[in-house]
């Protein structure tokens, strides 16, 4: 691959439940052509146990498969690819310690993403393949431990939903022993339908004129039914009815034999067959259409639209900042003077551009708190952006965003970078340093009052410069920055500055 190709070759990697799926294409002529996928069983969330601790074979076997995803990931630019993980890593006990081994067998970073989050981009990733994009649809995605169901416009999604339910855990809760009874698929069916409930208005409500399924579940469903004779294309309720009445025809999951039911999607099809079943009553969907697309396509958009200036974590922080009734002014001067921070001491410490947009945004958020209460704000600035839906944000990428609203101002505790994984304490430990001092400087909110400075940094010790006689000046930004000087040292770094800070 010369060096043309390469830059313009990108992969999206999707860790789902049950399956591993890695999608490389080019970008030919303005489009994206696939030029590779692999895809391999290996039943993640089939390990997990009711506590989120995994199954020792299968971490090894995710290992061994996440090794041979990376030997083809080699060559293409680290920019240039994104892995994510979903409902399994979610409900994951110890994600983080997995994360590090599997992180290096890839040799990819792997962002973990909420239920709506993976809805958008299931969507995204639908929509690329459907004609007419101003046309109301709804996407349904039976995973293998969650099932996301979107209603978009064009590429505008509306109402976004994720069931924590997929082809894997309702086959293990209703399913575990093999055994098949009709009276086990009533339960299964009644279980998803009393989730359903709290949707199911007011997706009816929104309505679409397209109802489109993804995923290897609704399409071994209609390879089964179209084998069978009982239909052509488009699956319908008619259909379903005849497959479950044929797949009860057995005692047991094994003894299923089905034609066009692959060996790797026989143990969870019973799964699968009645969560597409009970979305078909509640929602009332009359046809559904088959979506060779689903996440992986959708991470990949995601992806280019990152690299090309279309982010939409730019409209979910500008949304975030209107609800909570942001001093825009303020924030603004403390995004501008973090970021100087961070581009001055960038040089020295391992800063990545998405560090600095991550600084840049948390300076724009800070304040949300201030919605609730002024005391102790920045807890309900931390509070509010862990636990909003923030679309476009992963997982990691909001909780580095929470530590660093969270922890702007007042001690640092031992636990700050805890819920994180290794490999960003370091970045968080720097940026969160940029924003503290951003806004000791910013604390006047006077734009005219915020001086010049500079940084230079070795090891754990930054210097900070003022011109002239500018401490001297300023005794309350003296305080604030002796009192900094001892905080920032329970996060391993120290402050000097280069004129005494007592005349």
């Amino acid at each position: 691959m010369n060096l043309a190709e390469r830059t313009n070759t990108y992969a999206a990697v999707d860790l789902g439940s049950n399956s591993f799926h890695l999608l490389v294409a080019r970008r030919e002529h303005g489009e994206l052509r696939v030029i590779d996928r692999i895809k391999e069983m290996v039943r993640l969330g089939g390990g997990l146990d009711a506590n989120g601790h995994l199954d020792p074979a299968v971490q090894e076997r995710a290992f061994a498969c996440l090794a041979r995803f990376g030997q083809r990931l080699r060559g293409i630019p680290p920019d240039n690819q994104r892995a994510v993980g979903t409902q399994t890593f979610r409900r994951m006990k110890n994600a983080n310690a997995f994360l590090m081994i599997a992180e290096t067998a890839l040799g990819c970073s792997i962002d973990i993403i909420a239920g709506r989050e993976e809805a958008r981009l299931i969507y995204l990733g639908v929509t690329q393949g459907v004609a007419g994009h101003e046309e109301r649809r709804l996407v349904i995605d039976i995973g293998g431990g969650s099932t996301e169901l979107v209603i978009g416009e064009g590429l505008e999604t509306l109402e976004m939903e994720s069931l924590q339910y997929g082809c894997v855990s309702l086959t293990r809760r209703f399913f575990a022993d093999g055994k098949l009874s009709r009276e086990r698929w009533k339960k299964a069916v009644r279980a998803v339908k009393a989730d359903l409930q709290e949707l199911r208005l007011r997706y009816i409500q929104t309505g679409w004129e397209t109802a489109i399924g993804s995923s290897g579940t609704i399409k071994a469903v209609e390879e089964i039914c179209r084998r069978l004779g009982w239909l052509e294309k488009d699956i319908d309720a008619d259909a379903l009815f005849k497959l479950r009445d044929r797949l009860l025809e057995y005692d047991t999951i094994d003894a299923v034999k089905l034609p066009g039911l692959s060996e790797r999607r026989h143990p969870v099809l019973v799964g699968g067959l009645a969560m597409l079943q009970a979305c078909f009553q509640a929602l009332e969907i009359k046809s559904l259409k088959v979506s060779p697309y689903a996440l992986r396509e959708g991470v990949l958009q995601d992806l280019l639209g990152r690299l090309e200036q279309r982010d939409p974590r730019e409209k979910t922080v500008d949304a975030f900042m209107s609800r909570n009734s942001v001093d825009r002014d303020q924030v603004g001067r403390v995004e501008k003077t973090a970021l100087k921070a961070c581009d001055e001491i960038a040089d020295g410490i391992f800063l990545q551009p998405i560090h600095r947009q991550l600084l840049g945004w948390a300076a724009k958020l800070h304040e949300t708190g201030l919605s609730v209460s002024h005391s102790q704000y920045q807890l309900h600035s931390g509070y509010l952006v862990e636990n909003s839906d923030m679309t476009g944000f992963t997982r990691q990428e909001q909780m580095f965003l929470a530590a660093l609203v969270r922890h702007h101002r007042r001690p640092i505790p031992k636990s700050y970078a805890d819920k994180l994984p290794t490999r960003l304490h370091e970045p968080l430990r720097m940026t969160l340093f940029c924003l503290r001092l951003a806004c000791i400087l910013c604390r006047s909110r006077d734009d005219e009052a915020i001086p010049g400075f500079r940084l230079s940094g070795s090891d754990n010790m930054i210097t900070v410069g003022f011109p002239g006689k500018w401490l001297q000046d300023h005794p309350l930004t003296v305080f604030d920055l002796q009192q900094e000087a001892q905080h920032i040292k329970s996060i391993g770094l120290q402050i000097q500055f280069e004129q005494p800070l007592d005349p």
